[in-house]
């Protein structure tokens, strides 16, 4: 009896391809596990909600986000980067992005600024791990935003991009709702850091509507309850700049329910979820065709003269026989037939074919 090691079935060749498709069946697993929502098209408004990473080749994109959060916040406009740019290399996995798309391209109508802390929905352990709002928006905040996650999301800065969207009822809500119920399942709290515009936080009563802000009301209509007052806490780094928003902030919290729903009613949207590998593909891709780099749609390979003429003519027996006495590691035995002959043509036959 032949042993399993001299087994014609265990080789090196088999042993390759059996060790392949082993790594590509574990690797599509492990991506299928890894699945996360990357863009939502919203059927009715006709736009789609992407992520700010997946826009980073879009020039004109990047210069109107650019533009537009500058005009509205000032030394904030790019929580700690320098530029829209900047920030969408480093950070646009959470930050997302409302997009029309029309025959002369893509248009940026309106962008929340998020992030991923762990501090269980509390705005109180928020606040203790990031006592301003530069501290809470510094290059290491991001770096543990995207390493590490957490349950609670930091919706930072929602900003329209356009003067047909009022925030409230147009735009604004529209992406807060997508964005919210774009987000994984583990993130089961959202907390805001809304300017107190208009007013000081000493004016604000959380038992009393009527002393809330627009922006708190725009929140609450969400679902969001108000529940932290930060005195002073978006101060930027130069006191002396000017800002068009308030330098005090109210904290609005969202909860999911017990089925796992957002009080902000999630929009009619289709989701497209991808896992890691897929979207690193993807997004390669993208790039080489936002960069003018495009593969060939056909080979052009040189002629070929008919294969019959003049060239060998394999024995299908021969060959048969002589590939059984081939081992790999080892030459072909002395005595083994002639793989292929040439055989002659008529010349009837060559001035059939040409």
């Amino acid at each position: 009896m032949k042993t399993l090691k001299n087994s014609k079935l265990v080789n090196a060749r088999n042993g390759a391809i059996v060790a392949g498709a082993a790594v590509a069946a574990a690797s599509a697993a492990w991506d299928r596990t890894h699945r996360h929502v990357t863009r939502a098209d919203l059927t009715e408004a006709q736009m789609r909600v992407e992520r700010l990473s997946d826009l980073r080749y879009e020039k004109d994109v990047i210069a109107a986000i650019d533009a537009g959060l500058l005009a509205e916040w000032g030394p904030f406009a790019f929580l700690g980067f320098e530029s829209a740019a900047e920030m969408a290399a480093e950070a646009g996995d959470t930050i997302f992005v409302v997009v029309e798309r029309d025959e002369e391209g893509p248009h940026a109508r309106g962008i929340v600024q998020t992030l991923l802390a762990d501090v269980h929905g509390n705005p109180e352990l928020l606040e203790a791990a990031y006592p301003n709002f530069r501290a809470l928006t510094a290059r290491e905040t991001w770096k543990a935003s995207h390493h590490h996650g957490g349950d609670t999301a930091v919706l930072l800065q929602i900003t329209t991009l356009s003067a047909a969207g009022e925030r409230g009822g147009g735009i604004g809500s529209l992406l807060r709702n997508a964005v919210l119920n774009m987000l994984p399942k583990s993130v089961k709290y959202a907390l805001t850091t809304t300017p107190v515009d208009g007013a000081t936080h000493e004016s604000i009563d959380f038992e009393d509507t009527s002393t809330y802000t627009p922006a708190m009301r725009f929140h609450s209509r969400g679902g969001a309850n108000p529940s932290h007052l930060l005195p002073g806490y978006k101060i930027p780094e130069d006191p002396q700049a000017e800002t068009s928003h308030g330098r005090d902030v109210v904290m609005m919290r969202y909860e999911r329910d017990e089925e796992g729903n957002w009080p902000a009613k999630r929009p009619p949207m289709r989701v497209r979820s991808l896992g890691p590998i897929e979207e690193r593909l993807l997004r390669t891709g993208r790039r080489l065709r936002i960069r003018g780099v495009h593969a060939p749609r056909r080979l052009h390979l040189p002629a070929m003269h008919a294969p019959h003429v003049g060239l060998p003519h394999i024995h299908p027996a021969t060959t048969l026989s002589a590939l059984k006495r081939v081992r790999i590691g080892r030459h072909p035995e002395p005595e083994a037939p002639i793989m292929a002959e040439t055989l002659a043509v008529a010349p009837e036959a060559i001035a059939a074919e040409g």
